[in-house]
């Protein structure tokens, strides 16, 4: 009965995907590097993943780029930003989407497809590991409490 219930267990848990010891400040949000902003809150951060923030101060339209599901970043990310599991948040997104009021933000396999990503989108917003090498068509946001 107690192995069933390790296995059960294990199965909510998010997979390795070669980023162990994920910590919370293991990521770096991301702009391109026209983008006039430097800092958002985390409020900001995660009401533009949730798209209830969805132009930029000038106008130009937000378009966030997500990692994997079972990431481990992204399970930090949802922790930090969002303050809640990966779960509910895809469970929040499935509601919208059967509403038909809205989609979730598009997905990248890793952080390089991020930063490419964000380097060709004037509007663009993702996040990426605090490791990853980042081009100089991106720039780093500072995310305040």
């Amino acid at each position: 009965m107690l192995c069933e219930l390790v296995l059960a267990a294990a199965m909510f848990l998010p997979a390795a995907d070669g980023q162990p010891g994920v910590s919370p400040r293991s990521f770096q949000v991301i702009v391109n590097r026209s983008n006039p902003v430097s800092d958002l809150s985390r409020a900001e951060v995660s009401a533009i993943f949730m798209k209830r923030m969805r132009s930029w101060q000038d106008g130009a339209e937000i378009v966030a780029v997500d990692q994997p599901a079972r990431s481990a970043l992204r399970d930090v990310f949802s922790r930090t930003i969002h303050e809640k599991s990966v779960a509910f948040v895809s469970r929040y997104w499935q509601r919208l989407i059967f509403a038909g009021r809205g989609i979730p933000p598009a997905v990248a396999a890793s952080d390089e497809e991020v930063i490419a990503f964000v380097a060709r989108n004037r509007g663009a917003i993702g996040y990426v590991s605090q490791s990853a090498t980042l081009s100089d068509d991106v720039k780093v946001l500072v995310v305040t409490k």
